[in-house]
């Protein structure tokens, strides 16, 4: 079931022996990631082999086009341009220039099962290649997807966990990998080694029972009606998984959200974290939200789950509606690790007199309902006003049955914010301590997939 992916890319002609670079056709089984930072045009990158360095084309990997003089190399964007690489050997000598577009590989020998390279001191698989933009040189990991993932699952679940969890996790990132192999196709390179991506850690990030993990599952993949399914994942739920589009805003069909036992009382499965008003209004100033002194923080809406979709800070100068997810950005993600969460107000207790005002309207007049934050009042049959002991009331109108409910309301005007919360992550797809706790129980690497992603399949690709 290989397929291939076409990528053209237009080709620069260069000062090099009777070879010249057109189309290009990359296998899916291989994937270009960038490594490390952008580097800026007057920066040079160190690339080197213990059994020397030679150059092939991306369409070609058997035969060599060039030897390189010794094993160590520079490679820095030509003075004035950010298409073109010169290369110069350890001496400083000028050797070769190259198109910096990601179609010229540097390997060493390809006679070694791992033919390691090493990129600014650290090891990759592979190839390494390069692509020069406005913004400077990336450095590319040119590898087949199998050993990709020899680096990737590593980095994303405990190497130590049982194998039956780290399978499950070499499954869900080979399908991620494969879903996800345009997320960068605009700047020339598939994936980055990134959370933006996955996280990848090259050669040296790699452990015995992870390869492993990656060997068993060879070729696996997680597929929902025969594509190959978007196998997002996180830390820990905290009890309930996410539907997609309760954070995302799309509906994903495997991506629903269910109740998640087996990330209870795990890493990360509790957490709390105080903060002073004035850090706290510090961070919105940072983030572009400036309206004064904080008085108080209304939640007003989640999701089902219990994790908060939208907040509305009241403040001396205005008010400011965030969402939860750019909220637990703005405090720090390893801070606010999910949405999750529930905030407290750490001060002494003052009487409230704001008052939630709620107008009804019937046939004769319009009747003005005052009630106390956080409660909802009716009138009833005879004319009497009550509050109801319920935070939410529903109505049956000309438009149908519509739900009001009390706003969540916490003055943080004086002291601090406690805010407490369950889970690490966007919560959707497959929890890693979930997965961890259902090997610990004997269920199988498939088991824990399909828990979690709901009607996938899993197939050779």
């Amino acid at each position: 079931m290989k397929k291939k992916l076409l990528i053209l890319i237009v080709l620069i002609m260069v000062v090099f022996p009777e070879n010249s670079y057109g189309r290009i056709d990359q296998e899916v089984d291989f994937i270009d990631v960038k490594i490390g930072k952008t580097y800026s045009s007057l920066e040079r990158v160190k690339i080197s082999s213990a059994n020397g360095i030679a150059i092939y084309q991306k369409n070609d990997k058997e035969d060599a086009l060039m030897e390189l003089p010794g094993d160590t190399m520079y490679i820095s964007l030509s003075l004035g341009k950010f298409d073109d690489i010169d290369v110069y050997d350890d001496s400083n000598t000028y050797v070769t220039t190259l198109p910096a577009n990601g179609t010229v590989l540097f390997a060493g020998d390809i006679d070694d099962n791992e033919h390691l390279m090493i990129a600014n001191g650290k090891k990759y698989r592979g190839y390494i290649a390069f692509i020069g933009d406005r913004n400077g040189l990336n450095v590319i990991n040119h590898l087949d997807i199998e050993s990709y993932l020899y680096g990737v699952v590593p980095k994303e679940i405990p190497a130590m966990s049982g194998q039956e969890a780290l399978k499950a996790q070499a499954v869900a990132a080979r399908s991620y990998a494969y879903s996800t192999m345009t997320k960068h196709a605009i700047e020339g390179f598939n994936v980055c080694d990134t959370t933006h991506c996955q996280v990848y850690g090259g050669y040296e990030s790699e452990h015995i029972n992870t390869n492993k993990a990656v060997d068993d599952t060879n070729a696996l993949v997680a597929v929902y009606n025969g594509n190959i399914a978007s196998t997002v994942f996180h830390s820990s739920s905290g009890g309930h998984t996410e539907s997609s589009e309760n954070v995302w805003g799309g509906k994903v069909p495997y991506l629903i959200g269910k109740n998640d036992p087996y990330s209870l009382n795990s890493i990360n499965s509790n957490w709390k974290v105080e903060m002073d008003v004035d850090l706290l209004s510090e961070k919105l100033i940072s983030g572009g939200i400036d309206i004064g002194g904080i008085n108080s923080i209304d939640i007003s809406d989640k999701t089902e789950s219990g994790r908060i979709i939208q907040l509305v800070f009241n403040g001396s100068s205005g008010d400011a509606e965030i969402s939860g997810e750019r909220f637990r950005s703005l405090l720090g993600t390893t801070n606010i690790k999910s949405t999750l969460f529930s905030i407290e107000a750490m001060s002494t207790e003052v009487e409230t007199t704001d008052n939630s005002i709620l107008y009804v309207a019937s046939s004769r007049r319009i009747q003005t309902l005052e009630s106390e934050k956080g409660s909802i009042s009716i009138i009833y049959a005879d004319g009497r006003i009550r509050s109801s002991e319920s935070d939410t009331i529903s109505v049956i109108g000309d438009k149908g049955l519509v739900s009001y409910k009390a706003p969540e309301v916490i003055d943080i005007s004086r002291g601090s914010v406690v805010i407490s919360g369950r889970g690490y992550g966007h919560g959707i797809g497959m929890s890693q301590y979930g997965a961890i706790e259902m090997a610990k129980e004997g269920y199988d690497f498939e088991e824990i997939l399909q828990y979690y992603y709901t009607g996938i399949e899993i197939i050779k690709y």
